[in-house]
């Protein structure tokens, strides 16, 4: 019979496993083990619930999720800063048994507390949502906008995505990861698991890379490894991060987006001068964070690609429903393995459906690969529009501005109209335009280019398209 994660803490013993910045608290894996089996059977009811848990990088949000997991419930990850008319939206629809770091009442629950976890709410009436068997994490599609699709995982996804994760990157129990993202994002919640199964010890801060005080805790807790997304990186070179000294550092990670050319090519250097591994990563949610990786010994020859399938997955391209098998050669990118989700859940009634993707997911991806079988995006299905009868792609137009100027930038728009938002110190919106126009065939009239000091992004570092749009 299979083990996961969070039935096999004990077997790391006394090492640490979780330690805390702000309170400077260490907890071992024997005492997690212990707390999350205490709570745990505090949860088991013959009926299998439903539990909201309001995340953040501490402790205590470790201990509530791997109590949950234990306790063969089901829990939706949201952020602890989630605006409050979004998350009594949440509730309202989907009815949760137990609502985890709510510190607000809540019409139709009572206040509760499970050991250490004390601002807890129990639902007073007894939910007649039915939960399926292999449902045990939620997570949301769309950082923190509370949408009530959510994305439905199962024991097996979680834990072959862990697998996987700890397999190509190394992770042994000498590892030391700083938590840099979301607890309730999908690649954050990946560092966590990965970490977990491998018995390394995890530093938990609030803080951001973006100041002074998260470096120097980095160096004090001898930290060897950080996740960022495109923005982290962007913002990382903008602020001098090439002149710390951390002796330390081992591994550095992107996914979360496509980084740019010229950045990935700033950072490989960066790491082959420091003798740290960078590693350039594509994942979605719907794959429990993970799907391809870039070897990084390979990257320097790859720049631009999101490598190869993760250990155990397979990549391929679909084009009419053809596989296509000659490289050069776009069509959808599709996944397989046992990280894919069963499914969406859009109404409660969803949480009772099985797995209904077979383990295949569609990605929604252009790309094609290479000679090696190295795989290479090109854009969204979706994200297209179209001009004068020609579809413009819009991740190509993106692209082709940040590696033509070397800037961060984000397009939008609908039919007949291309929005370009760059974000830049410098005058650049004429010259971006007529690059645009002469590339593209465009009449100026249908392109507007505006600049920003920051592009809007979510919570996961991804652009936020509805805020960037509603600024033209």
């Amino acid at each position: 019979m299979k083990s996961y994660f969070w039935e096999t803490l004990k077997n790391f013993s006394d090492r640490s496993a979780l330690t805390e910045v702000d309170s400077e608290k260490t907890i071992s894996y024997s005492e997690l083990d212990k707390l999350t089996d205490d709570i745990a059977e505090q949860f088991i009811s013959k009926d299998k619930k439903l539990f909201f848990l309001f995340t953040n990088n501490s402790i205590e949000s470790v201990i509530a999720y791997l109590s949950v997991l234990k306790s063969g419930d089901a829990v939706l990850l949201l952020d602890d800063k989630l605006n409050s008319g979004i998350r009594n939206n949440l509730i309202s629809v989907y009815k949760p048994a137990v609502i985890i770091n709510q510190t607000e009442a809540v019409e139709g629950y009572e206040k509760k507390s499970f050991g250490i976890l004390e601002n807890c709410l129990y639902r007073v009436d007894d939910s007649e949502i039915k939960l399926h068997p292999s449902l045990k994490i939620l997570l949301s599609t769309s950082g923190t906008t509370g949408s009530p699709k959510l994305v439905r995982l199962s024991a097996v996804n979680i834990q072959s995505n862990a697998e996987a994760i700890a397999e190509y990157l190394g992770i042994n129990e000498k590892e030391r990861p700083v938590t840099t993202l979301p607890f309730n994002y999908s690649y954050g919640l990946s560092v966590i698991n990965s970490h977990l199964l491998k018995g390394a010890e995890i530093i938990l801060t609030e803080k951001t890379v973006f100041f002074k005080d998260f470096w120097n805790d980095f160096k004090k807790y001898e930290c060897t490894s950080f996740a960022g997304v495109p923005y982290t990186y962007q913002m990382l070179r903008r602020t001098g991060f090439d002149k710390l000294d951390l002796p330390s550092l081992k591994t550095m990670t992107q996914a979360g987006g496509k980084l740019n050319e010229e950045m990935i090519k700033y950072f490989s250097e960066y790491a082959e001068k420091k003798n740290v591994r960078f590693f350039v990563m594509y994942g979605q949610t719907e794959a429990t964070a993970r799907i391809s990786y870039v070897p990084y010994e390979k990257l320097k020859s790859k720049i631009g690609s999101i490598g190869i399938s993760i250990p155990g997955g397979k990549l391929n391209l679909i084009k009419d429903g053809i596989e296509i098998t000659e490289p050069h050669q776009t069509g959808e990118i599709v996944y397989e393995g046992e990280n894919v989700m069963l499914g969406y859940a859009e109404k409660p009634e969803d949480l009772n459906k099985g797995n209904e993707l077979n383990f295949i997911l569609h990605t929604g991806d252009l790309g094609y690969f290479d000679e090696d079988r190295f795989f290479y995006i090109t854009g969204r299905i979706k994200r297209f529009i179209k001009m004068f009868g020609l579809r413009i792609n819009l991740d190509e137009v993106q692209k082709m501005i940040e590696n033509t100027f070397q800037i961060a930038a984000a397009c939008t728009g609908e039919d007949e109209k291309l929005k370009i938002l760059i974000q830049t110190s410098d005058e650049a919106e004429f010259k971006v335009k007529q690059k645009v126009c002469e590339i593209y065939k465009l009449n100026p009239s249908t392109v507007v280019v505006k600049q920003t000091d920051m592009i809007p992004t979510k919570s996961s570092g991804k652009f936020d398209y509805e805020k960037i749009n509603s600024m033209f």
